[in-house]
């Protein structure tokens, strides 16, 4: 049984994690041949009989649709089915170096995931089918993770693309035309995290005067310099809005039983409620 890893060991830990990195984020082709081989050689360790068709998508999309109109499959079923090759890379990366660095034991049915996860992306083993797709072709990061506030984060070879901010998936309409959305599309998404996105690339100072919002305090803050006004807001509570020297503008939730510039200014200053502060350019 083990118990502690040795020097050894650990040193080894940051070639697995680049390793394992560098396939979650690889936007190589697909090598079918390679693939085929290893879901037939699987199959056989497995006792079964080896599929009879392969397919290869350019991606997740292509492929439900793929499924659901050739073998009728229900769409919600062939999500499920998904195993994630390449993106499955932040689980295998564990087995990889237990199987490889330490006599614990662990089943070698996972040997195939993990050689399948350096080989291509998503996949659909089936019975008699296997479906394949390729990895991305673009994946974009910005802070260290994979998020794009000007395009999309991940893009297929078949142009489906997937749009992230601040770990929230979203459309390509508050990612590439903010500027089209309506008060009613924000006001009617039930997303917290999504609605402030929305709104924060729609703009508060337009939200604040389309919403019509109501201003129930204003003042210059002479010790910072700024401008700012408190106003109550039908979906997005109070927010304070504070106007820098610089023409930077912050928009800041607080709560609604706060009704003055300088309570808010207060509660956000407060050392129990920093980590509620929410700040936009």
């Amino acid at each position: 049984m083990l118990e502690k890893l040795t020097n050894e060991q650990e040193e080894k830990i940051p070639f697995y994690l680049k390793k394992w990195l560098d396939i979650g984020l690889s936007t190589d082709e697909v090598d079918i041949d390679k693939c085929i081989s290893i879901v037939n050689s699987h199959y056989k360790n497995l006792g079964l009989k080896q599929p009879k068709e392969f397919y290869i998508k350019d991606s997740p999309s292509e492929a439900i649709d793929f499924l659901v109109s050739k073998f009728g499959l229900n769409k919600k079923s062939v999500v499920n089915d998904f195993c994630y090759g390449s993106h499955d890379a932040f689980w295998l990366s564990y087995y990889d170096f237990f199987l490889n660095e330490t006599n614990v034991e662990i089943s070698k049915d996972i040997l195939p995931l993990i050689e399948l996860a350096k080989e291509c992306g998503w996949w659909s083993p089936y019975e008699d089918v296997v479906v394949f797709q390729q990895r991305p072709c673009e994946i974009n990061k910005e802070d260290g993770v994979v998020q794009c506030s000007n395009g999309p984060a991940i893009k297929y070879r078949d142009g489906f693309c997937v749009y992230i901010i601040d770990g929230i998936r979203l459309n390509e309409q508050i990612v590439m035309r903010p500027e089209t959305l309506s008060l009613h599309q924000i006001n009617s998404e039930t997303d917290l995290d999504k609605r402030s996105i929305m709104i924060e690339r729609f703009g508060w100072d337009r939200f604040i005067k389309e919403s019509k919002a109501e201003c129930i305090d204003k003042r210059h803050n002479l010790v910072e310099n700024t401008k700012e006004a408190l106003f109550k807001t039908e979906f997005a509570g109070n927010r304070l809005i504070v106007t820098c020297p610089t023409g930077r503008v912050f928009s800041l939730g607080v709560p609604s039983d706060v009704k003055t510039c300088e309570s808010a200014q207060s509660w956000l200053g407060s050392e129990e409620e920093k980590i509620n502060v929410i700040a936009r350019t």
